[in-house]
């Protein structure tokens, strides 16, 4: 059993009972004919709902989407949001390496927008409690800009994480995992009808972890509790998600200088795990509180009305020290004998309240020989901040003997209250015909005020766009060609009191998708995305920012699936992505690649199963991701950071009620960076995780 973090109260170890109890429960409300397992996903998905809002298969969806099960990242050995793209085609999954402080991943090269369940959790980069993977079926990836269902958004596209839910086939499962770093997790997940009526079924979901990281004095400290309801009627689903999340860690990244770690001579390389905080003052804080309610009900065949809502109430207090590298990246030392840096001290405390609601009407009908999926709809977004700071210089530290002293908390200031509302209404179109072709044409008009404490309010109304057809033309073949459009408001104005402009942007793709059994997919993809009204620097006002910053990201995918009946899973990904700066008035980024932004990514996953005798399974995974070198621009320096290879690897022994799985991510400790930049400092990537799991299930 995990230790309980320093003060954590003795009541929360009650969560580590609640997966017995209500398994007692579940036993007396339903007759079960096997427990042993969980409602499984298929590893070879082949529906998604990300990219149309609709229960709709991949190769009826005339635009790239990635779906991750749980299986997967539970085989490849997960441990956050980020690290279950690892093996999905065009996203850097570890865009920052190993960071504390968000899910950093990048999509073609641009920034995607978090969603949960369907809606919208980041609108800033303040940081909040990252969800919890246990607590996850899988993890949808709609690559490139997606605005005309979702709103505002990145030309990136859209990580649409999907929480567990109730189901009515009783199940359970207690886990006991330990790891590097001391790692020591119990996770308990228990489903199953609850009474005698067959119309309601309950979930419990929890995660109580006590662990250290790879930096030095960083603790890694969750406690999860995911309760939730689903009651099903004759022609009416409702399901109730409810989840208590508390983390206490610190930033992993500690910015390690460059000139101390890729550019550094022979013996002055910083150990990846160096810690130049301080151990009293660096934290990161979390809780968040949320509730989401998921509505459907069918009027009749033709129409059906589906609703969400979803309320979170966020609390993080984030303290970091960190070295000076950027006063003079190449030489950030302030002594003779290159050991001393400057330290800065920065501090937030947002206290985020997101309300997000999606109402829509779906009517499904035939005009002759088309068939029609409509879906007309209105979703709403109020995103409000209050939140404190503080930024400044604090003491030197030794990095080759990080001993940390006289550091004092500066006084928190008031940062000016913010609040964006988003409303959107859009139409959807998917018109089938004679079942070979699809047609999916879509349009959705945005309202958004932002106000900001002192400032004039701000309003942006935009207008978007999509269109796409996919074809089966035989063997299973199915081309594509898709068009589609994205906007993200820019908070603030310039110097002068303009409000800046949204970004926007525009993606052309096409390509084809092979399915020739339900156990084999593939996905082949060629696009182009712009990106536009960038901010940059104004030449003429160094105090000035405005827009004419331009991106231009293009590419090519390949992603293939298969499983088959002898339990042998294969992945393999491959993407070559050409992102360069088009426009901008920073002359030195002009016509080059864009800053820390890989070209290249691989990856193939192999696993197979061996039944051994007495219902016994030995499965075998092995797992190899390569990451491309990147290149960081500034006004007088040019930073390269090289390519790396990783392994990770998976042992588990399967019995009829136990089982036993060792993970292991990058398998050689491989040390590397990802990235480092122009502004002298390094991203530490994720060194060697080794993990070990025994899971009882009922």
């Amino acid at each position: 059993m995990p230790v309980p973090a320093r003060g954590r109260p003795n009541g929360l170890l009650l969560s580590l009972m609640a997966p017995s109890l209500l398994a007692s429960a579940l036993a007396q409300a339903q007759d079960s004919g096997d427990a042993r397992t969980l409602d499984s996903v298929q590893v070879v998905a082949d529906r998604a709902s990300t990219a149309t809002k609709t229960d709709t298969l991949l190769t009826e969806t005339p635009q790239s989407i990635g779906v991750v099960t749980s299986d997967l990242f539970i085989d490849r050995g997960a441990n956050n949001l980020q690290e279950t793209l690892r093996y999905s085609a065009g996203v850097t999954a570890d865009a920052w390496g190993l960071d504390t402080r968000g899910d950093a991943s990048t999509v073609r090269g641009l920034d995607p927008v978090q969603y949960l369940d369907g809606m919208r959790k980041l609108y800033n980069f303040s940081p909040m409690a990252r969800p919890e993977v246990y607590g996850l079926e899988r993890v949808e990836v709609l690559r490139g800009p997606s605005s005309v269902l979702y709103g505002a958004g990145g030309a990136g596209g859209i990580i649409n994480a999907m929480s567990k839910r109730p189901s009515f086939q009783s199940a359970g499962e207690i886990g006991l995992q330990v790891g590097s770093f001391d790692r020591r997790q119990l996770q308990g997940d228990i489903t199953g009808a609850l009474g005698g009526s067959g119309n309601l079924a309950g979930r419990l979901v929890g995660v109580v972890r006590d662990s250290g990281m790879q930096t030095d004095h960083i603790d890694d400290d969750r406690i999860y509790l995911a309760p939730s309801l689903t009651w099903r009627g004759e022609r009416s689903n409702l399901t109730v998600l409810a989840s208590y999340q508390r983390d206490r860690t610190a930033s992993s990244q500690q910015f390690l200088p460059v000139a101390a770690t890729l550019k550094a001579p022979p013996g002055r390389r910083l150990d990846p795990s160096t810690f130049l905080g301080d151990k009293d003052f660096d934290k990161l804080d979390a809780r968040q509180i949320s509730a989401t309610v998921l509505f459907d009900h069918a009027f009749s065949d033709v129409i059906t009305w589906r609703s969400s809502l979803r309320y979170i109430d966020s609390k993080t207090e984030f303290r970091e020290l960190f070295p000076d590298t950027y006063s003079n990246p190449e030489n950030p030392f302030i002594d003779a004998d290159n050991r001393v840096l400057n330290r800065l001290s920065y501090g937030v405390k947002p206290d985020n309240r997101i309300l997000t609601t999606d109402n829509a009407l779906q009517f499904d009908f035939a005009t002759g020989a088309f068939r029609h999926l409509l879906l007309a709809g209105v979703d709403y977004t109020d995103f409000r901040e209050e939140a404190s700071s503080f930024s400044g210089a604090s003491t030197p530290i030794d990095i080759y003997n990080p001993v940390s002293t006289g550091v004092t908390t500066p006084e928190w200031g008031r940062l000016p209250n913010q609040r964006t509302t988003q409303t959107g209404v859009y139409v959807q179109d998917q018109i089938r015909y004679a079942d070979r072709v699809s047609l999916v044409l879509g349009a959705r008009r945005d309202h958004v005020r932002s106000k900001t404490q002192g400032l004039r309010d701000k309003t942006d109304n935009e207008t978007t766009y999509r269109i796409g057809v996919i074809g089966d033309i035989g063997a299973n073949l199915s081309p594509y060609i898709s068009y589609s459009e994205s906007f993200l408001p820019v908070p603030g104005q310039d110097l002068f009191g303009r409000a800046f402009e949204p970004m926007r942007g525009d993606q052309y793709e096409t390509g084809v998708k092979w399915q020739p059994s339900r156990n084999l997919f593939a996905t082949l993809a060629v696009y182009r995305i712009t990106e536009t009204n960038r901010q940059t620097n104004d030449p003429d006002n160094v105090l000035n920012t405005v827009q004419t910053g331009e991106i231009e990201s293009k590419g090519v995918e390949l992603e293939a699936a298969y499983v088959s009946d002898n339990d042998f899973t294969v992945t393999a990904a491959y993407s070559h992505n050409n992102a360069k700066v088009t426009r901008s008035n920073f002359t030195p980024e002009l016509g080059k690649r864009l800053n820390d932004t890989p070209q290249d990514l691989a990856s193939v996953w192999v696993a197979k199963g061996f039944e051994i005798g007495d219902g016994m399974k030995l499965r075998a995974g092995i797992g190899g991701r390569h990451v491309g070198s990147t290149v960081s621009t500034g006004a007088s320096i040019v930073v390269r950071t090289p390519s790396y290879t990783l392994a990770d690897a998976l042992l588990e022994l399967q019995m009829p009620s136990w089982t036993m799985a060792l993970n292991v991510t990058n398998l050689f400790d491989k040390a590397y960076y990802a990235p480092c930049r122009n502004f002298g400092d390094c991203f530490s990537g994720n060194p060697r995780m080794v993990t070990g799991t025994v899971t009882y299930r009922f």
